[in-house]
C-alpha cells in the first residue's frame, strides 16, 4: 500500500533547567489531532517509552549466514600466508633489527599511542552512531511506518509493530495522569519517529515539569509545498497492515488469565539472562490448577517460579506451553514502576499477551506463539473464530456507534444499536481486520482506532489464507458428510468425513473450535497453531452455517446468501 507521511519539522524533546517539552510532530496527510498535557510522573513515561522503543526495533529472527564468500577468503589468505610468512618474517626481523640499532626508541611511544587510539574510536563511534541517525534508509528497513498514537477522551495510546512481526507494543496513557488543564482534539494518526528521539527521552527527570505536546502548528499550513513540511511517500507492507487484525482476532478467542507480581516476572527474566540454553524444549509452562496461583517452569532447566499472586479462577487443571520466550526482555525496563502483570494464554503454541499496570499507565505487549511464527502470516487465528459472518447492517451501525462514543464494550454496543451481542462481536471483529478499531486488553472494550486513514480491504491486505479458500470450496461442493453431532458438558462435539478425511471438532458455546483432530498433513504439522486446516473449515461451516448458505461469495464478511427455493 502507497502511504503518504507529511510532517513540519521533526519530533524533538526540548529540555530546559526547569522544563521540558515532548513534542510530537503528527502526520498532516491525516485528521487534525493534537494534545497537550503535563505529565504527572515522567520518570513513569520514560521507561515506559523506552520499552516500546524496544518492541519496535525488536528482530528475534534467527539470520543464516552466508560463508561461502567468507571461506573462499579464508582459503586464499592460507595460500598467501604460506607463500610469504617465512620470506616476511625474515625480512622484517632484519630490517627491525637494522632501525633499532640506528636510531634509539623514542620517549613516550606507548603513551601516545593509546591517546591517539582512544581519539581514533571516540571519532569511528560518532560516524557510527551518525550513520544510524540520519540514514533515512537504514531507519526505514528498521521500522516499516512510524508509531500509531491515538487521542481518546479517557486516554492517550502508542502503538507499534518489532520489526519482525511477531510482537506488538501499546502504551496507554489515562487521561488523569496527566495534571493540570489539558488541550485536546480526539483522533488518530502517526508521529515523526527517529532513532535519535529514543536517547531524547532519556533526558526525562522528575524534577522537571515534563508536558506531552502533539504539536498542531503544522495544521495552519497547507501540506502541500509548504515551507518546512517534510512529505514521504512509503510503502507500507501488507504484512503490517494485516498484523493488526491478527492482533484483533486473538480477542475473539476464549483465553485463560493468569496474574502474575513482579517478583516472579523478575525471576523469570533474571534467569533468562543469566542462562543461555543449548539444547531444547526452549519454552515457558504455566502450571495452571484451580484455587492457587499459577506456577511458571523454564525449560529445559526444569526450574519452577511460583507465584504467590492471585488465585487461577479456570474450571480445570492445565498446562500451557508458550515460546519466543527472550522477547519478553522488553518488560524489563518496567520492573521498578510495575504494579502488578496478568497474562492472557489462548493455548500451547498459541499466542500470549503480557499486560503490565503501570499506576496511571498500562503495557500491552503481544506476541506470537514463537519467534518465527509472526502475527502477519503463520497465525491465522481469525480461522479460529466463531463469530465471522457479520451483517453489512450490524458492520455499519456498531461502527457509527463506536466512532462517536470512541470507547465501548460489546455488552455497551448491543445495549446501544439493538442488536444480540454475538453479532457485535462478528461486526467488531470486522473492523478490528479493516484497521478501523482495536480491543484494549487492559481495559475490556473496543476503541475506534483507524491504523490508515480507509477501511482495508484484500488490495491492501493481500488474498485470504490458501486453507480457509479450499476449505470454503469443499463446504460449498458438499463434500462434508457429518457423522455424529452431539452435546458434551455444555460444549458441540462433531464428527465428520470431508473428502477423504476423518474429522472432529469440538465447539464452545460460543462457535469457537476449541479442539480438533483431522488426518491430513496439514494438521499433522501444524495442529490449530496456524489456524484449522481446509477440512476442519469446512466442517465448521457445515455444522454453524448448514445446508441453507451455500454460496462462498461472502464469506469472511457478509452473510452466506440463501439459496432461491
Amino acid at each position: 500500500m502507497r502511504y503518504t507521511l507529511a510532517y513540519k519539522g521533526s519530533s524533538q524533546v526540548a529540555a530546559g533547567p526547569y522544563r521540558t517539552a515532548v513534542k510530537l510532530a503528527p502526520n498532516l496527510a491525516r485528521e487534525r489531532v493534537w494534545f497537550d498535557g503535563q505529565l504527572r510522573d515522567p520518570v513513569r513515561f520514560r521507561e515506559a517509552i523506552s520499552a516500546l522503543h524496544d518492541v519496535v526495533v525488536g528482530d528475534e529472527r534467527f539470520h543464516r549466514k552466508d560463508k561461502a564468500v567468507y571461506e573462499a577468503f579464508l582459503e586464499r589468505k592460507k595460500l598467501e600466508e604460506a607463500e610469504l610468512r617465512s620470506a616476511i618474517v625474515a625480512r622484517e626481523t632484519e630490517k627491525a633489527l637494522a632501525e633499532v640499532k640506528a636510531k634509539p626508541m623514542p620517549k613516550g611511544l606507548e603513551a601516545d599511542f593509546r591517546r591517539l587510539h582512544q581519539v581514533y574510536w571516540q571519532k569511528r563511534r560518532r560516524w557510527a552512531r551518525e550513520l544510524m541517525l540520519f540514514d533515512p534508509q537504514l531507519f526505514r528497513h528498521l521500522v516499516p511506518c512510524d508509531p500509531v498514537v491515538t487521542v481518546a477522551p479517557d486516554a492517550v495510546f502508542f502503538e507499534c509493530f518489532a520489526k519482525d512481526e511477531s510482537s506488538y507494543g501499546c502504551l496507554l496513557l489515562d487521561r488523569n495522569g496527566f495534571a493540570g488543564k489539558q488541550d485536546a482534539s480526539v483522533g488518530t494518526t502517526n508521529v515523526d519517529y527517529s532513532l535519535g528521539l529514543f536517547d531524547h527521552f532519556q533526558t526525562l527527570r522528575s524534577y522537571r515539569e515534563t508536558r506531552l505536546h502533539v504539536d498542531p502548528e503544522g495544521f495552519e499550513v497547507s501540506t502541500e509545498g509548504a515551507s518546512g513540511v517534510r512529505e514521504e511517500k512509503i510503502d507500507l507492507p501488507p504484512s503490517w497492515l494485516r498484523g493488526f487484525g491478527q492482533i484483533s482476532a486473538a480477542t475473539a478467542l476464549p483465553s485463560r488469565r493468569v496474574d502474575l507480581p513482579v517478583e516472579a516476572v523478575y525471576s523469570m527474566l533474571a534467569h533468562l539472562r543469566r542462562h543461555r540454553e543449548k539444547r531444547g524444549p526452549r519454552s515457558i509452562r504455566f502450571d495452571l490448577a484451580p484455587g492457587r496461583p499459577a506456577n511458571l517452569v523454564l525449560d529445559p532447566w526444569e526450574v519452577v517460579i511460583p507465584s504467590r499472586g492471585r488465585a487461577y479462577e479456570g474450571a480445570r487443571k492445565e498446562e500451557i506451553k508458550v515460546w519466543g520466550r527472550r522477547r519478553l526482555m522488553v518488560l524489563a525496563r518496567l520492573l521498578p514502576i510495575a504494579d502488578r502483570f496478568e497474562v492472557h494464554l489462548l493455548g500451547s503454541g498459541m499466542p500470549h499477551i503480557w499486560v503490565a499496570h503501570l499506576g496511571e499507565m498500562r503495557f500491552v505487549l503481544a506476541l506470537s506463539g514463537w519467534t518465527a511464527n509472526d502475527w502477519t502470516s503463520g497465525g491465522n487465528l481469525q480461522l479460529l473464530s466463531g463469530t465471522w459472518q457479520p451483517t453489512p447492517s450490524a458492520v455499519e451501525r456498531s461502527a457509527t456507534f463506536l466512532r462517536g462514543e470512541r470507547t465501548a464494550s460489546a455488552g455497551e454496543i448491543a445495549a446501544a444499536t439493538g442488536q444480540d451481542e454475538g453479532a457485535v462481536k462478528a461486526a467488531m471483529h470486522r473492523l478490528c481486520e479493516q484497521g478501523q478499531a482495536i480491543y484494549d486488553f487492559s481495559a475490556g472494550a473496543y476503541r475506534w482506532r483507524q491504523v490508515v486513514d480507509v477501511a482495508l480491504g484484500e488490495a491492501q491486505l493481500g488474498p485470504e489464507p490458501e486453507e480457509l479458500t479450499k476449505g470454503r470450496a469443499l463446504f460449498v461442493e458438499r463434500k462434508v458428510k457429518i457423522a455424529r453431532d452431539e452435546r458434551i458438558e455444555g460444549k458441540r462435539l462433531v464428527v465428520a468425513k470431508v473428502k477423504t478425511y476423518e474429522c472432529e471438532s469440538l465447539f464452545d458455546a460460543d462457535g469457537v473450535q476449541t479442539r480438533a483432530r483431522c488426518g491430513c498433513s496439514h494438521f499433522h504439522r501444524f495442529k490449530l497453531k496456524k489456524g484449522p486446516c481446509r477440512h476442519l473449515i469446512a466442517l465448521r461451516l457445515q455444522a454453524t452455517v448448514g445446508e441453507d448458505f451455500m454460496t462462498a461469495d461472502g464469506f469472511g464478511g457478509s452473510l452466506f446468501r440463501k439459496k432461491s427455493r
